[in-house]
């Protein structure tokens, strides 16, 4: 079944959606949720709670991209729970976030989905100004949540190479929001 099909039978309401999006995207869901979490019973909650989200969201929610959507939607079940958890069963994961958490601003008050808004804007600058090897390396860090040898293996460089990319990498990043004026 392809994602149009998919897409119409969410809007029809039809429960075959859900059972289909799993077929289709259910390993998707588990690699993403598993780097994230670990723990099998909070990856296999997290995938069923990613697909009532995204069974209550379309409609209204009309994604172009079924895939990038639902990946998105799976990620951000899997870091709710690890806030929920108190990022207690897998302090390991965290320090992805706090790497970036150190000069990344947290948006607060009334405003705060407008400023989150604007940083997105703004990382996503940042990251289409650089190369595609940097990019990627960012990414698999930062969204995917890759160690140093997960990223070294992958683009076939060292880890003491990697780590320094993206030590650079968070050092423009933080010199590209300065000059955006976000932090």
């Amino acid at each position: 079944m392809d994602d149009r099909e998919l897409i119409t039978l969410f809007r029809k309401r039809d429960e075959a959606a859900v059972s289909g999006l799993l077929e289709k995207y259910g390993g998707l869901f588990r690699s993403l949720i598993g780097r994230i979490l670990r723990d099998p019973r909070d990856v296999e909650e997290c995938v069923n709670g990613a697909a009532l989200r995204i069974w209550q969201s379309i409609p209204p929610a009309q994604p172009r991209d079924l895939k990038a959507y639902s990946a998105k939607t799976a990620r951000n079940e899997a870091l709710m729970t690890l806030r929920k958890n108190g990022a207690k069963r897998r302090a390991g994961m965290t320090v992805p976030l706090e790497e970036l958490e150190a000069f990344l601003p947290a948006p607060s008050g009334p405003e705060a989905e407008a400023e989150a808004a604007e940083l997105t804007r703004a990382i996503n600058g940042y990251l289409r100004s650089l190369s595609a090897e940097k990019r990627g390396v960012f990414l698999r860090r930062y969204w995917f949540f890759d160690s140093v040898k997960e990223i070294a293996a992958t683009y076939g460089i060292s880890e003491s190479k990697t780590a320094s990319m993206l030590l650079r990498l968070r050092e423009g990043l933080r010199s590209y929001l300065k000059k955006e004026e976000l932090i």
